[in-house]
């Protein structure tokens, strides 16, 4: 990872990462990504904090089929430059688990089925979390109670659209 970098992270398991919640992370880096690039030279005349370098989506490998998978379908959907926002880590030990996660700049959860005890490792780490929730399964509602023990009640969003992700206030 690039120290630089803005990260948005999701080391929940590939099952866990729905085809619409992916894409929707997908459009909003995309859109975060082409801000970034379109005033690398600029004076930063767009209220955006400056970013040094381009943000990327930091996910955990789950195999080189899972790994390829991603790719190819970020390559088709969303073009070659951003296959390169996609960095992907390896399962690791606890400890390492908990430092690497630290260095990511918000966790971004999963509606279909919540972060559960990532997500309380992530808030624990100092990392804020993004919760989509959907519906009112009790997995759905572990984000929401974990972001509101942790944070501010008032940062718990119920909407679905990436401006969440995407927005100013969360650079």
């Amino acid at each position: 990872l690039d120290p630089e970098a803005f990260v948005y992270c999701c080391h929940s398991r590939p099952d866990k990462i729905d085809p619409t919640t992916f894409r929707c992370w997908m459009r909003a880096l995309s859109r975060v990504r082409s801000e970034y690039f379109s005033r690398v030279n600029d004076k930063n005349e767009s209220g955006y904090p400056q970013m040094r370098a381009p943000p990327v989506l930091w996910l955990l490998r789950s195999g080189e089929e899972m790994e390829r998978n991603l790719r190819d379908l970020v390559r088709s959907e969303f073009g070659q430059d951003m296959e390169e926002a996609m960095v992907f880590a390896d399962v690791a030990e606890r400890n390492e688990h908990l430092r690497r996660l630290g260095c990511a700049d918000v966790f971004l959860d999963t509606p279909s089925y919540n972060a559960h005890t990532l997500g309380c490792d992530a808030l624990y780490m100092g990392v804020p979390m993004i919760s989509l929730l959907r519906g009112f399964k009790n997995a759905d509602t572990i984000g929401e109670c974990e972001e509101e023990r942790f944070a501010d009640a008032d940062l718990v969003e119920e909407s679905t659209n990436e401006n969440i992700i995407s927005g100013k206030e969360h650079l």
